[in-house]
Protein backbone atom coordinates (compact mmCIF):
# COMPACT_ATOMS: atom_id res chain seq x y z
CA UNK A 1 0.00 0.00 0.00
CA UNK A 2 1.19 3.48 -0.89
CA UNK A 3 -0.15 6.57 0.82
CA UNK A 4 -0.17 10.20 -0.24
CA UNK A 5 -1.42 13.32 1.52
CA UNK A 6 -3.75 15.04 -0.93
CA UNK A 7 -4.52 18.13 1.12
CA UNK A 8 -4.34 19.60 4.60
CA UNK A 9 -6.50 22.52 5.64
CA UNK A 10 -6.73 23.55 9.29
CA UNK A 11 -7.52 20.27 11.10
CA UNK A 12 -8.77 18.34 8.05
CA UNK A 13 -6.36 16.01 6.23
CA UNK A 14 -7.14 14.09 3.02
CA UNK A 15 -5.01 10.98 2.40
CA UNK A 16 -5.07 8.59 -0.55
CA UNK A 17 -4.21 4.90 -0.20
CA UNK A 18 -3.29 2.93 -3.35
CA UNK A 19 -3.00 -0.82 -3.87
CA UNK A 20 -1.42 -2.48 -6.90
CA UNK A 21 -3.11 -5.28 -8.83
CA UNK A 22 -0.87 -7.91 -7.22
CA UNK A 23 -1.82 -6.69 -3.73
CA UNK A 24 -5.50 -6.89 -4.65
CA UNK A 25 -5.11 -10.42 -6.01
CA UNK A 26 -3.48 -11.51 -2.74
CA UNK A 27 -6.22 -9.78 -0.71
CA UNK A 28 -8.97 -11.55 -2.70
CA UNK A 29 -7.16 -14.84 -2.17
CA UNK A 30 -7.10 -14.19 1.58
CA UNK A 31 -10.84 -13.50 1.58
CA UNK A 32 -11.50 -16.77 -0.25
CA UNK A 33 -9.41 -18.69 2.29
CA UNK A 34 -11.25 -17.03 5.17
CA UNK A 35 -14.65 -17.86 3.67
CA UNK A 36 -13.60 -21.41 2.95
CA UNK A 37 -12.71 -21.95 6.61
CA UNK A 38 -15.94 -20.38 7.85
CA UNK A 39 -18.68 -21.78 5.59
CA UNK A 40 -20.22 -25.24 5.86
CA UNK A 41 -21.15 -26.66 2.45
CA UNK A 42 -22.34 -30.23 2.21
CA UNK A 43 -19.74 -32.48 0.60
CA UNK A 44 -16.74 -30.31 1.49
CA UNK A 45 -14.62 -30.00 4.59
CA UNK A 46 -14.16 -26.55 6.13
CA UNK A 47 -11.11 -24.91 4.65
CA UNK A 48 -11.20 -27.11 1.54
CA UNK A 49 -14.10 -25.60 -0.39
CA UNK A 50 -12.97 -24.90 -3.99
CA UNK A 51 -12.92 -21.30 -5.15
CA UNK A 52 -15.45 -21.89 -7.95
CA UNK A 53 -17.85 -23.40 -5.43
CA UNK A 54 -17.44 -20.39 -3.15
CA UNK A 55 -18.05 -18.01 -6.06
CA UNK A 56 -21.25 -19.86 -6.89
CA UNK A 57 -22.29 -19.91 -3.23
CA UNK A 58 -21.50 -16.29 -2.32
CA UNK A 59 -21.22 -14.56 -5.66
CA UNK A 60 -18.10 -12.74 -6.85
CA UNK A 61 -19.54 -9.38 -5.79
CA UNK A 62 -19.79 -10.54 -2.17
CA UNK A 63 -16.15 -11.74 -2.25
CA UNK A 64 -14.96 -8.44 -3.68
CA UNK A 65 -17.01 -6.33 -1.21
CA UNK A 66 -15.68 -8.25 1.80
CA UNK A 67 -12.15 -7.80 0.46
CA UNK A 68 -12.71 -4.06 0.03
CA UNK A 69 -14.11 -3.67 3.56
CA UNK A 70 -11.11 -5.43 5.05
CA UNK A 71 -8.38 -3.59 3.19
CA UNK A 72 -10.10 -0.22 3.68
CA UNK A 73 -10.20 -0.86 7.42
CA UNK A 74 -6.54 -1.93 7.39
CA UNK A 75 -5.62 1.10 5.26
CA UNK A 76 -7.34 3.49 7.66
CA UNK A 77 -5.59 1.96 10.68
CA UNK A 78 -2.26 2.07 8.85
CA UNK A 79 -2.63 5.73 7.89
CA UNK A 80 -3.65 6.74 11.43
CA UNK A 81 -0.57 4.94 12.75
CA UNK A 82 1.84 6.13 10.03
CA UNK A 83 0.91 9.82 10.33
CA UNK A 84 0.15 9.66 14.08
CA UNK A 85 -3.29 11.16 13.63
CA UNK A 86 -5.42 12.07 16.66
CA UNK A 87 -8.94 11.71 15.28
CA UNK A 88 -11.95 13.53 16.69
CA UNK A 89 -14.53 11.70 14.58
CA UNK A 90 -14.79 8.82 12.13
CA UNK A 91 -13.17 9.60 8.76
CA UNK A 92 -15.07 10.08 5.53
CA UNK A 93 -14.34 7.52 2.82
CA UNK A 94 -14.37 7.71 -0.96
CA UNK A 95 -13.37 4.36 -2.53
CA UNK A 96 -13.38 2.95 -6.03
CA UNK A 97 -14.70 -0.44 -7.13
CA UNK A 98 -12.47 -3.33 -6.18
CA UNK A 99 -11.93 -6.00 -8.84
CA UNK A 100 -9.35 -8.75 -9.07
CA UNK A 101 -6.48 -7.99 -11.45
CA UNK A 102 -6.91 -4.20 -11.16
CA UNK A 103 -5.37 -1.61 -8.84
CA UNK A 104 -7.56 -0.12 -6.11
CA UNK A 105 -7.53 3.24 -4.33
CA UNK A 106 -9.39 4.85 -1.43
CA UNK A 107 -9.40 8.44 -0.22
CA UNK A 108 -9.86 9.22 3.47
CA UNK A 109 -10.76 12.60 4.92
CA UNK A 110 -9.63 12.76 8.53
CA UNK A 111 -10.70 15.38 11.04
CA UNK A 112 -7.94 15.56 13.64
CA UNK A 113 -7.53 17.32 16.93
CA UNK A 114 -6.07 20.77 16.28
CA UNK A 115 -2.77 21.94 17.71
CA UNK A 116 -3.04 23.61 21.11
CA UNK A 117 -0.39 25.91 22.57
CA UNK A 118 -0.81 26.02 26.33
CA UNK A 119 0.04 29.05 28.49
CA UNK A 120 2.30 29.00 31.52
CA UNK A 121 0.20 27.66 34.39
CA UNK A 122 1.84 29.92 36.94
CA UNK A 123 0.84 33.01 34.94
CA UNK A 124 -2.88 32.15 34.91
CA UNK A 125 -5.00 34.02 37.44
CA UNK A 126 -8.34 32.63 38.65
CA UNK A 127 -10.90 33.66 41.25
CA UNK A 128 -12.53 31.60 43.96
CA UNK A 129 -15.90 32.80 45.16
CA UNK A 130 -16.28 32.28 48.90
CA UNK A 131 -19.82 31.33 49.87
CA UNK A 132 -20.66 31.84 53.54
CA UNK A 133 -23.41 30.22 55.57
CA UNK A 134 -25.67 32.64 57.42
CA UNK A 135 -28.17 32.13 60.22
CA UNK A 136 -30.88 33.14 57.75
CA UNK A 137 -29.91 30.26 55.45
CA UNK A 138 -30.09 27.80 58.35
CA UNK A 139 -33.50 29.16 59.34
CA UNK A 140 -34.66 28.88 55.72
CA UNK A 141 -33.46 25.28 55.61
CA UNK A 142 -35.46 24.49 58.72
CA UNK A 143 -38.53 26.25 57.28
CA UNK A 144 -38.27 24.14 54.14
CA UNK A 145 -38.29 20.97 56.23
CA UNK A 146 -41.33 22.19 58.16
CA UNK A 147 -43.09 23.25 54.95
CA UNK A 148 -42.44 19.83 53.41
CA UNK A 149 -44.19 18.25 56.39
CA UNK A 150 -47.22 20.52 56.31
CA UNK A 151 -50.61 18.85 56.69
CA UNK A 152 -54.11 19.67 55.52
CA UNK A 153 -56.54 20.31 58.34
CA UNK A 154 -60.28 21.13 58.14
CA UNK A 155 -61.31 24.67 58.96
CA UNK A 156 -63.99 25.36 61.53
CA UNK A 157 -66.06 27.81 59.47
CA UNK A 158 -69.49 27.55 57.85
CA UNK A 159 -68.85 29.20 54.52
CA UNK A 160 -68.55 28.43 50.79
CA UNK A 161 -65.22 27.62 49.17
CA UNK A 162 -63.20 30.48 47.67
CA UNK A 163 -60.79 30.28 44.68
CA UNK A 164 -57.85 30.34 47.14
CA UNK A 165 -59.07 27.45 49.30
CA UNK A 166 -58.02 23.85 49.64
CA UNK A 167 -60.94 21.43 49.46
CA UNK A 168 -61.41 17.72 49.91
CA UNK A 169 -63.86 16.43 47.33
CA UNK A 170 -65.49 13.19 46.31
CA UNK A 171 -66.57 12.85 42.71
CA UNK A 172 -67.48 10.55 39.87
CA UNK A 173 -66.43 11.53 36.36
CA UNK A 174 -68.13 10.56 33.12
CA UNK A 175 -67.24 10.82 29.46
CA UNK A 176 -70.19 12.45 27.71
CA UNK A 177 -70.82 11.03 24.22
CA UNK A 178 -72.15 13.06 21.31
CA UNK A 179 -75.59 11.41 21.72
CA UNK A 180 -75.73 12.37 25.42
CA UNK A 181 -74.88 8.92 26.72
CA UNK A 182 -72.30 8.78 29.52
CA UNK A 183 -69.53 6.34 30.46
CA UNK A 184 -67.94 6.25 33.92
CA UNK A 185 -64.25 7.22 33.97
CA UNK A 186 -63.67 7.27 37.75
CA UNK A 187 -66.21 6.42 40.47
CA UNK A 188 -66.42 8.04 43.92
CA UNK A 189 -62.83 9.23 43.92
CA UNK A 190 -61.63 11.30 46.86
CA UNK A 191 -59.11 14.04 46.23
CA UNK A 192 -57.67 17.12 47.95
CA UNK A 193 -57.56 20.05 45.53
CA UNK A 194 -55.61 23.30 45.90
CA UNK A 195 -58.02 25.40 43.86
CA UNK A 196 -55.55 28.01 42.66
CA UNK A 197 -53.39 25.26 41.11
CA UNK A 198 -56.02 23.13 39.32
CA UNK A 199 -57.69 23.79 35.97
CA UNK A 200 -59.52 27.11 36.12
CA UNK A 201 -62.75 25.67 34.70
CA UNK A 202 -62.81 23.08 37.51
CA UNK A 203 -61.89 25.61 40.22
CA UNK A 204 -64.55 28.06 39.01
CA UNK A 205 -67.27 25.39 39.39
CA UNK A 206 -66.13 24.47 42.92
CA UNK A 207 -65.77 28.03 44.24
CA UNK A 208 -68.97 29.18 45.93
CA UNK A 209 -70.08 25.66 46.95
CA UNK A 210 -70.40 24.61 50.62
CA UNK A 211 -69.42 21.34 52.32
CA UNK A 212 -72.03 18.58 51.89
CA UNK A 213 -73.37 20.34 48.81
CA UNK A 214 -73.67 18.07 45.74
CA UNK A 215 -73.37 19.55 42.24
CA UNK A 216 -72.55 18.66 38.63
CA UNK A 217 -70.69 20.43 35.84
CA UNK A 218 -69.22 19.69 32.42
CA UNK A 219 -65.86 20.73 31.01
CA UNK A 220 -64.63 20.51 27.42
CA UNK A 221 -61.12 19.09 27.14
CA UNK A 222 -58.63 20.38 24.59
CA UNK A 223 -57.92 18.52 21.37
CA UNK A 224 -54.30 18.11 22.47
CA UNK A 225 -55.18 16.91 25.99
CA UNK A 226 -52.39 14.56 27.22
CA UNK A 227 -54.74 11.58 27.63
CA UNK A 228 -55.53 10.77 24.00
CA UNK A 229 -58.64 8.80 25.04
CA UNK A 230 -60.26 11.97 26.38
CA UNK A 231 -58.79 14.59 24.05
CA UNK A 232 -61.49 16.80 22.59
CA UNK A 233 -64.27 15.21 24.67
CA UNK A 234 -66.71 16.54 27.30
CA UNK A 235 -66.19 15.31 30.86
CA UNK A 236 -68.94 15.52 33.50
CA UNK A 237 -68.23 15.76 37.24
CA UNK A 238 -70.78 14.71 39.88
CA UNK A 239 -69.10 16.22 42.93
CA UNK A 240 -69.48 16.83 46.63
CA UNK A 241 -67.28 18.99 48.83
CA UNK A 242 -66.44 16.97 51.92
CA UNK A 243 -64.60 19.75 53.74
CA UNK A 244 -62.72 22.99 53.29
CA UNK A 245 -59.16 22.71 54.54
CA UNK A 246 -56.13 24.77 55.40
CA UNK A 247 -52.44 23.99 55.16
CA UNK A 248 -50.95 23.68 58.62
CA UNK A 249 -47.17 23.95 58.91
CA UNK A 250 -45.79 22.37 62.11
CA UNK A 251 -44.08 24.72 64.55
CA UNK A 252 -40.35 24.49 65.20
CA UNK A 253 -40.57 22.81 68.60
CA UNK A 254 -38.35 20.09 70.07
CA UNK A 255 -41.31 17.69 70.19
CA UNK A 256 -42.24 18.28 66.53
CA UNK A 257 -38.63 17.88 65.38
CA UNK A 258 -38.28 14.59 67.29
CA UNK A 259 -41.51 13.32 65.73
CA UNK A 260 -40.75 14.46 62.17
CA UNK A 261 -37.20 13.05 62.24
CA UNK A 262 -38.36 9.83 63.93
CA UNK A 263 -35.97 10.46 66.80
CA UNK A 264 -32.90 11.21 64.72
CA UNK A 265 -32.87 14.74 66.14
CA UNK A 266 -34.34 15.49 69.55
CA UNK A 267 -34.19 19.28 69.56
CA UNK A 268 -34.46 22.23 67.22
CA UNK A 269 -30.82 23.09 67.94
CA UNK A 270 -29.69 19.60 66.88
CA UNK A 271 -31.39 19.73 63.51
CA UNK A 272 -30.22 23.31 62.94
CA UNK A 273 -26.66 22.18 63.64
CA UNK A 274 -27.04 19.47 60.98
CA UNK A 275 -28.57 21.96 58.51
CA UNK A 276 -25.63 24.31 59.10
CA UNK A 277 -23.14 21.48 58.57
CA UNK A 278 -24.77 20.47 55.27
CA UNK A 279 -25.13 24.08 54.12
CA UNK A 280 -21.46 24.79 54.87
CA UNK A 281 -20.41 21.68 52.94
CA UNK A 282 -22.48 22.78 49.93
CA UNK A 283 -20.95 26.26 50.22
CA UNK A 284 -17.45 24.76 50.16
CA UNK A 285 -18.37 22.66 47.12
CA UNK A 286 -19.74 25.74 45.35
CA UNK A 287 -16.56 27.66 46.15
CA UNK A 288 -14.36 24.88 44.78
CA UNK A 289 -16.56 24.61 41.71
CA UNK A 290 -16.29 28.37 41.12
CA UNK A 291 -12.49 28.06 41.26
CA UNK A 292 -12.42 25.21 38.75
CA UNK A 293 -14.71 27.07 36.35
CA UNK A 294 -12.70 30.28 36.67
CA UNK A 295 -9.40 28.44 36.20
CA UNK A 296 -10.62 26.67 33.06
CA UNK A 297 -12.01 29.90 31.61
CA UNK A 298 -8.81 31.86 32.30
CA UNK A 299 -6.53 29.04 31.12
CA UNK A 300 -8.50 28.46 27.90
CA UNK A 301 -8.56 32.20 27.16
CA UNK A 302 -4.74 32.31 27.24
CA UNK A 303 -4.29 29.14 25.15
CA UNK A 304 -3.76 29.31 21.40
CA UNK A 305 -6.07 26.98 19.45
CA UNK A 306 -7.93 27.17 16.16
CA UNK A 307 -11.36 25.82 17.14
CA UNK A 308 -12.80 23.82 14.21
CA UNK A 309 -16.25 24.91 13.12
CA UNK A 310 -17.22 21.28 12.47
CA UNK A 311 -16.63 20.41 16.14
CA UNK A 312 -18.67 23.42 17.25
CA UNK A 313 -21.51 22.43 14.92
CA UNK A 314 -21.60 18.90 16.34
CA UNK A 315 -21.58 20.22 19.92
CA UNK A 316 -24.35 22.69 19.04
CA UNK A 317 -26.49 19.96 17.47
CA UNK A 318 -26.01 17.69 20.50
CA UNK A 319 -26.94 20.47 22.94
CA UNK A 320 -30.00 21.49 20.93
CA UNK A 321 -31.18 17.90 20.68
CA UNK A 322 -30.68 17.39 24.41
CA UNK A 323 -32.69 20.52 25.25
CA UNK A 324 -35.42 19.53 22.81
CA UNK A 325 -35.73 16.06 24.39
CA UNK A 326 -35.82 17.58 27.88
CA UNK A 327 -38.50 20.14 26.99
CA UNK A 328 -40.66 17.50 25.33
CA UNK A 329 -40.31 15.30 28.43
CA UNK A 330 -40.90 18.05 31.01
CA UNK A 331 -43.37 20.32 29.22
CA UNK A 332 -44.54 18.43 26.14
CA UNK A 333 -43.17 21.22 23.92
CA UNK A 334 -40.56 21.39 21.19
CA UNK A 335 -37.90 24.09 21.41
CA UNK A 336 -39.69 26.16 18.77
CA UNK A 337 -43.02 25.83 20.62
CA UNK A 338 -41.38 26.77 23.92
CA UNK A 339 -39.74 29.82 22.37
CA UNK A 340 -43.03 30.91 20.79
CA UNK A 341 -45.09 30.48 23.98
CA UNK A 342 -42.55 32.49 26.00
CA UNK A 343 -42.02 35.18 23.33
CA UNK A 344 -38.29 34.44 23.12
CA UNK A 345 -36.10 35.24 20.15
CA UNK A 346 -35.12 32.11 18.23
CA UNK A 347 -32.15 33.83 16.60
CA UNK A 348 -30.79 35.07 19.94
CA UNK A 349 -31.29 31.63 21.49
CA UNK A 350 -29.42 29.95 18.64
CA UNK A 351 -26.65 32.56 18.79
CA UNK A 352 -26.24 32.08 22.56
CA UNK A 353 -26.26 28.30 22.21
CA UNK A 354 -23.64 28.47 19.45
CA UNK A 355 -21.41 30.63 21.67
CA UNK A 356 -21.72 28.15 24.54
CA UNK A 357 -20.98 25.27 22.16
CA UNK A 358 -17.83 27.01 20.93
CA UNK A 359 -16.73 27.65 24.52
CA UNK A 360 -17.27 24.00 25.46
CA UNK A 361 -15.25 22.78 22.45
CA UNK A 362 -12.42 25.21 23.17
CA UNK A 363 -12.29 24.25 26.85
CA UNK A 364 -12.36 20.55 25.97
CA UNK A 365 -9.48 20.86 23.51
CA UNK A 366 -7.39 22.83 25.99
CA UNK A 367 -8.08 20.46 28.90
CA UNK A 368 -7.30 17.44 26.72
CA UNK A 369 -3.99 19.02 25.72
CA UNK A 370 -3.16 19.73 29.37
CA UNK A 371 -4.04 16.16 30.36
CA UNK A 372 -1.77 14.80 27.61
CA UNK A 373 1.10 17.11 28.58
CA UNK A 374 0.90 16.33 32.30
CA UNK A 375 -0.01 12.65 31.94
CA UNK A 376 -3.30 13.07 33.80
CA UNK A 377 -5.53 10.02 33.73
CA UNK A 378 -7.80 8.20 36.19
CA UNK A 379 -7.87 5.15 38.41
CA UNK A 380 -10.43 2.41 38.95
CA UNK A 381 -11.25 4.10 42.27
CA UNK A 382 -12.03 7.31 40.35
CA UNK A 383 -14.39 5.40 38.04
CA UNK A 384 -16.09 3.63 40.93
CA UNK A 385 -16.61 6.92 42.76
CA UNK A 386 -18.18 8.45 39.65
CA UNK A 387 -20.47 5.43 39.18
CA UNK A 388 -21.60 5.68 42.81
CA UNK A 389 -22.25 9.40 42.37
CA UNK A 390 -24.30 8.77 39.21
CA UNK A 391 -26.20 5.90 40.83
CA UNK A 392 -27.02 8.01 43.89
CA UNK A 393 -28.32 10.86 41.73
CA UNK A 394 -30.43 8.47 39.64
CA UNK A 395 -31.47 6.39 42.67
CA UNK A 396 -30.36 3.12 41.13
CA UNK A 397 -28.14 0.29 42.32
CA UNK A 398 -24.44 1.15 41.69
CA UNK A 399 -23.58 -2.42 40.67
CA UNK A 400 -26.45 -2.53 38.16
CA UNK A 401 -25.28 0.78 36.70
CA UNK A 402 -21.70 -0.49 36.51
CA UNK A 403 -22.86 -3.67 34.74
CA UNK A 404 -24.86 -1.62 32.23
CA UNK A 405 -21.91 0.69 31.52
CA UNK A 406 -19.57 -2.26 31.01
CA UNK A 407 -21.80 -3.45 28.17
CA UNK A 408 -21.89 -0.07 26.39
CA UNK A 409 -18.45 0.95 25.13
CA UNK A 410 -19.54 4.47 24.12
CA UNK A 411 -21.14 5.21 27.51
CA UNK A 412 -18.17 3.77 29.39
CA UNK A 413 -15.77 5.83 27.27
CA UNK A 414 -17.82 8.97 27.98
CA UNK A 415 -17.70 8.15 31.70
CA UNK A 416 -13.93 7.72 31.61
CA UNK A 417 -13.48 11.03 29.77
CA UNK A 418 -15.64 12.85 32.33
CA UNK A 419 -13.51 11.50 35.14
CA UNK A 420 -10.29 12.42 33.33
CA UNK A 421 -11.60 15.92 32.63
CA UNK A 422 -12.56 16.41 36.27
CA UNK A 423 -9.12 15.27 37.38
CA UNK A 424 -7.57 17.71 34.91
CA UNK A 425 -9.71 20.57 36.22
CA UNK A 426 -8.69 19.73 39.79
CA UNK A 427 -5.03 19.71 38.73
CA UNK A 428 -5.44 23.06 37.00
CA UNK A 429 -7.16 24.63 40.00
CA UNK A 430 -4.18 23.67 42.18
CA UNK A 431 -1.61 25.22 39.83
CA UNK A 432 -3.05 28.65 38.96
CA UNK A 433 -2.82 31.82 41.02
CA UNK A 434 -6.00 32.23 43.06
CA UNK A 435 -7.75 35.35 44.33
CA UNK A 436 -10.60 34.82 46.78
CA UNK A 437 -13.66 37.04 46.39
CA UNK A 438 -16.83 37.21 48.53
CA UNK A 439 -20.07 35.94 47.01
CA UNK A 440 -22.41 38.57 45.65
CA UNK A 441 -26.07 38.39 44.71
CA UNK A 442 -26.91 35.41 42.53
CA UNK A 443 -27.07 36.43 38.84
CA UNK A 444 -30.43 36.38 37.15
CA UNK A 445 -31.13 33.91 34.35
CA UNK A 446 -30.30 35.62 31.01
CA UNK A 447 -33.11 36.13 28.55
CA UNK A 448 -33.47 33.70 25.63
CA UNK A 449 -31.94 30.93 27.72
CA UNK A 450 -33.82 27.68 28.22
CA UNK A 451 -34.39 26.49 31.80
CA UNK A 452 -31.79 24.22 33.32
CA UNK A 453 -32.63 20.57 33.75
CA UNK A 454 -35.45 20.12 36.23
CA UNK A 455 -36.52 23.78 36.11
CA UNK A 456 -39.92 24.91 34.95
CA UNK A 457 -40.15 28.69 34.87
CA UNK A 458 -43.20 30.39 36.36
CA UNK A 459 -45.94 31.06 33.88
CA UNK A 460 -45.19 27.96 31.84
CA UNK A 461 -48.30 25.79 31.42
CA UNK A 462 -48.02 22.39 33.07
Amino acid sequence: MKTEILSQERNVIAVKAEYGADEINKAVGQTIRDLSSQVSIKGFRKGHVPRKTLELYFGRTKIYSETAERIVREAMDGIVSEYELDLVTAPKLKAGELEEGNPFSAEFTFEVRPEVTLPDLAAVEATKTIYETSDAQVDEGLNQILEANARYEPIDEDRPATPDDIVETQYTTYSVKSDGETEVIEAEKKNVMVLNSVRKDIADNIAGKKPAEEFSFDIKLEDDYPDARLAGTVVRYDMEILQIMKRAVPEATDANIAELSKGRYNTVDEIKAEIRKQTEEKARERSESSLRESAVKAFAAEAEVDVPETMVDRQYDAMRKDQDVRLRHDLGLSIDEYMSKNSLSVSEYESNLKERAAEIVRNTLVLDALAEKEGISFTSDDLNAEIIRMATAARVNPQELADALSKDKDEFSALAMRVRTRNTMNFLAQKVSVTEVPAEKEPETPENELPAEGEIPSGTPE
